[in-house]
């Protein structure tokens, strides 16, 4: 009988040792279940917000700003651009609407919706307007120098013969001169590159002979003539020295061209002032949207010709006085 309760006793310890073995067990299973998640090692790592920016450097480009984002561990991104614009971009490109401060706002979040924000006062500020260059200008002293085909002669890098007759070699105002004869379709034509939209000055010191007192009194007429009228096809060319330029068949081929309105930036007719002496003379034009333009002068007053061939091939020539032009000047003007 003792040995029966004796196993009795085994069998029980036996069976609370194993159901302390099934409650460790289970203890263990509630721990495991509480470990963290794969993602949760954010939560050693969260996000920080960060970004640069830059900015154009041109008047026209100066408002465009782009946003480079350096936030760490992040997965998502909020901006507030300052300007009532937004994005969820990455690197965002925001156009502001000039100048003045925008205050930009970045939040960035994690997997596990922890956040981060930066902020900071972007300052857009307008560049300076870069002066405008003045136009180079071939031989603009009327020198004497070398022209692609005849003798040297002050009109060199002055020729258009579809326009004109040349203007002839001369000299006063202690210096060489071209002269434009009487009775004669004499011209002086140029092209030259300008900045779209600017104003310039142009500067002639001018001498005409003495009033002849004639019925037909020479007249200098002054245009400024826009490329958007050179002939259909024609580049202008840049050249750097009077033997290179050519002396006929571009930029503008008729007088027809030249005196249709649209084609003028400026036309202007001085009369003689029946003095000796050199007269500086000024006048300005604004270039539109042109980046060439070319000036072109001539003396009118439908005097009888001494070849009325030239008449009747260019359908003008100059009055009863010759006309001399010391040099040419043309500066930009910038405010």
């Amino acid at each position: 009988m003792k040995k029966i309760i004796l196993n009795n006793q085994i069998l029980s310890k036996a069976s609370i040792a194993l159901l302390l073995v099934f409650a460790t067990v289970f203890a263990s299973c509630e721990f495991i279940d509480e470990l963290p998640e794969e993602n949760s090692i954010a939560d050693e790592t969260p996000p920080t917000a960060f970004f640069t920016f830059t900015n154009g450097v041109e008047i026209e480009t100066f408002t465009r700003v782009t946003f480079a984002n350096q936030s760490d561990n992040a997965t998502s991104y909020s901006w507030d651009l300052g300007d009532g614009n937004t994005s969820t971009e990455i690197d965002p490109v925001n156009v502001y609407p000039g100048e003045g401060s925008f205050t930009v706002t970045l939040t960035v979040s994690d997997a596990l919706g922890q956040t981060s924000t930066y902020s900071e006062t972007i300052e857009l500020i307008e560049p300076d307007v870069p002066d405008v260059p003045d136009p180079v200008i071939l031989n603009p002293d009327f020198d004497r120098l070398p022209k692609s085909s005849g003798s040297d002669c002050t009109c060199s890098g002055w020729i258009n013969r579809s326009v004109g007759e040349q203007g002839e070699s001369s000299s006063g105002n202690g210096s060489d001169v071209i002269k434009l004869d009487n009775a004669e379709p004499d011209h002086a034509y140029q092209e030259f590159a300008v900045t779209p939209n600017s104003d310039y000055r142009i500067e002639i010191p001018i001498r005409f002979e003495s009033d002849q007192a004639g019925d037909l009194p020479t007249q200098l007429e002054v245009r400024v003539l826009a490329g958007e009228g050179y002939v259909d096809g024609y580049t202008p060319t840049t050249y750097a020295d009077t033997v290179e330029i050519p002396q006929d068949g571009f930029g503008y081929t008729s007088i027809a061209q030249i005196e249709d309105a649209a084609n003028n930036l400026l036309l202007e007719t001085v009369d003689n002032p029946d003095t000796s002496e050199y007269r500086l003379f000024t006048f300005f034009f604004n270039s539109g949207a042109n980046d060439s333009v070319a000036l072109f002068i001539r003396g009118i007053g439908n005097s009888g010709p001494e070849d009325p061939a030239d008449f009747a091939l260019y359908g003008y020539s100059s009055g009863d006085e010759e006309v001399r032009l010391d040099s040419v000047t043309i500066t930009a003007i910038n405010n």
